[in-house]
């Protein structure tokens, strides 16, 4: 799959810029996206939240668009942390870290009513030598000291405001007239929407995350006529959504890193015996229960850290995980049947944080034979950055944007790999004798390898956008043999035993292997989970739940990755097993490979067998 598009007559060029955790920058060209990479790929930084200035010169780089010929720049947030930013709070922050500022900052906030600068507590995290530098962010550090900079405070909207409009002037000489800020969860919604292709039919368009400009949940109702003109109808909107704030602090209590982890605690749930955890499950019923289209409080906590961790003290680490994703399931899951119920329409999209939860995911998917559930690539804040560009053709060309924009095709958005750059780096492995250089049928070869219970690590194509690797950037293995799991986390990955790996299946073979619940379209991203057959169990073990056996799949459509779906069939017909076991290529805890560099030297540092590449394939010899 290849991004490369014809620029030469392209009129509008817009760049969608998500700045938070994990920063993110996206290119639209004439209506359609057809780039967008992470600023952590770049930076080797796991979830970097500086200014993705690396990302945005590779996309201007890379497309050859020069500055003057960018339309426009948007911004997927109104509100913004420019305290999170300074302090680099989702980089450099430990636990312990985390801790010191529910005691330091919340508590005094909320039981004291005392005023608190949360860059003034952390002001040893500060960081004064991210772009653009220090004389910059000295104009504005002063104020966020003297003042409670938190995204809560409406008051910090005009400085976050100014400090990305002087930040996209100094990097780019936008004009400020040129420059738009959009609301989230209309970032969410559009992307969402627009990802899905669906233009022909009524859409529910579901949003759910911990915190988006105030509001955390939106339902719309999104009608396509026939002389192309869209219209939007808003079904529900609130700001006491309390599963992504309450996933969060949970995710701490138990240990692990709030923003980040939360996948650990949803894999967790699966592994508490039947009924154990009803307990916990009780505790968080008392707190918020569904009214209509409405998430409403039965007994608003007065915080969410230090309330629940009062009420769940004693309860043991499997019940808590897996009583909170039932709370989840049961809420969320009724919203939507009544959002269902309220609108007749069956065709959902869902996004935002919570959209990541793909064990709710696929209880909406089971909620009638009919329902349809769309959950585009990575739906938390990262893809926002596409939203910005769609909800910035919403606000310029209003119900007539179906002729103007186009949906996301694949995911395969970002850096390609380099044959030239590739053929540099492998001479040294020619002339290694620990290792074997392979030319010819290399997909064949590479399966071999794998049937053998070898790890294959593949770096093909354009990288994969988001979090997770469909194929390109990709750590392959048997999905048969169990015993593979165990080297790949001790020995490649070092990460979590109780976390499930996933399976990359050509659509072919999907019914042989899943117990599909809706459209096929609907598992081409790892964004929703389904249970298992019989014969699915049994040779796709090591890429399922270990203890629910169900699966986080990749299904691959006919074109979509067209080399990476040959290798899987050249894999099924030496094992029978037409299916891989998939998981990024990366270390645990640092962003997937972006270059021929970071490839080798995880190849040659960790366990992985081979290395499969465009035309080569390197092979161990010991």
């Amino acid at each position: 799959m290849n991004n490369t598009i014809i620029m030469k007559n392209s009129k509008e060029i817009v760049i969608g810029i998500y700045w938070g955790q994990n920063s993110t920058a996206s290119l639209m060209v004439n209506g359609e996206i057809i780039a967008c990479v992470s600023e952590e790929r770049f930076s080797r930084t796991k979830n970097d939240e500086r200014y993705p200035i690396q990302a945005i010169n590779w996309l201007l780089k890379r497309f050859k668009i020069e500055k003057k010929e960018i339309k426009a720049v948007c911004f997927p947030s109104i509100v913004w942390p420019a305290s999170y930013i300074i302090t680099r709070r989702y980089t450099t922050y430990s636990n312990e870290d985390y801790w010191l500022e529910q005691k330091k900052i919340w508590y005094p906030r909320i039981y004291l009513k005392k005023k608190i600068s949360h860059s003034n507590i952390f002001k040893n995290k500060i960081d004064l030598n991210q772009y653009p530098g220090k004389r910059f962010w000295k104009k504005f550090i002063k104020n966020m000291q003297l003042s409670e900079d938190h995204v809560s405070n409406k008051d910090t909207i005009p400085m976050g405001q100014q400090i990305r409009s002087e930040v996209l002037k100094k990097h780019l000489g936008i004009e400020k007239n040129k420059i738009k800020f959009i609301d989230h969860h209309t970032g969410h919604a559009a992307y969402a929407y627009f990802s899905t292709g669906e233009f022909e039919n009524k859409t529910l368009v579901l949003t759910l995350d911990s915190f988006g400009d105030y509001i955390n949940y939106t339902a719309h109702l999104y009608t396509p006529k026939k002389n192309k003109v869209l219209e939007i109808k808003k079904i529900s909107e609130g700001s006491n959504f309390i599963i992504g704030r309450l996933y969060r602090y949970i995710t701490l209590i138990l240990g692990f890193k709030p923003d980040e982890h939360e996948y650990k605690v949803m894999g967790l749930a699966p592994y508490c015996k039947a009924g154990y955890s009803k307990k916990v499950e009780n505790i968080f019923k008392t707190f918020q229960t569904v009214r209509g289209t409405k998430f409403v409080y039965k007994n608003k906590p007065k915080d969410l850290f230090f309330y629940v961790k009062k009420k769940i003290e004693g309860q043991r680490f499997d019940s808590i995980a897996a009583g909170l994703q039932s709370y989840a399931d049961d809420l969320i899951v009724r919203w939507v049947k009544n959002c269902i119920k309220k609108t007749k329409v069956k065709n959902i999209c869902l996004a935002g944080g919570v959209g990541m939860n793909v064990k709710t995911n696929m209880l909406i998917s089971k909620i009638s034979k009919n329902i349809n559930l769309f959950v585009p690539p990575s739906p938390n804040d990262i893809s926002t950055a596409m939203g910005a560009c769609y909800g910035y053709y919403l606000s310029e060309y209003k119900k007539k944007i179906l002729n103007k924009v186009k949906p996301i095709k694949h995911t395969y958005l970002g850096p390609e790999v380099d044959l030239k750059i590739i053929e540099k780096k492998i001479k040294r492995f020619y002339i290694n004798k620990k290792y074997l250089v392979i030319k010819n049928k290399i997909n064949h070869e590479a399966a071999k390898i794998l049937a053998n219970n070898k790890i294959v690590a593949r770096f093909c194509g354009n990288a994969e956008f988001g979090a997770r690797a469909l194929g390109n950037r990709s750590i392959l293995a048997n999905p048969k043999n169990n015993f593979i799991k165990k080297i790949i986390n001790e020995s490649v990955k070092n990460r979590d035993f109780w976390m499930p790996f996933a399976a990359s299946v050509p659509a072919k073979f999907s019914k042989k292997y899943f117990k599909i619940d809706c459209n096929i379209k609907s598992y081409s991203y790892m964004t929703n989970c389904t249970n298992t057959t019989n014969e699915g169990k049994k040779k796709l073990a090591a890429a399922l739940h270990p203890y629910d056996e169900t699966c986080r799949p990749h299904i691959i459509a006919n074109g979509q990755n067209d080399n990476y779906k040959n290798l899987i069939m050249e894999f099924g017909k030496i094992t029978g097993i037409y299916a891989l076991l998939n998981t990024s290529f990366n270390l645990h805890g640092h962003p997937i490979v972006n270059s021929i560099e970071d490839a080798i030297n995880i190849f040659i540092k960790s366990n992985i067998d081979a290395l499969l590449l465009p035309r080569y394939l390197i092979i161990k010899k010991i």
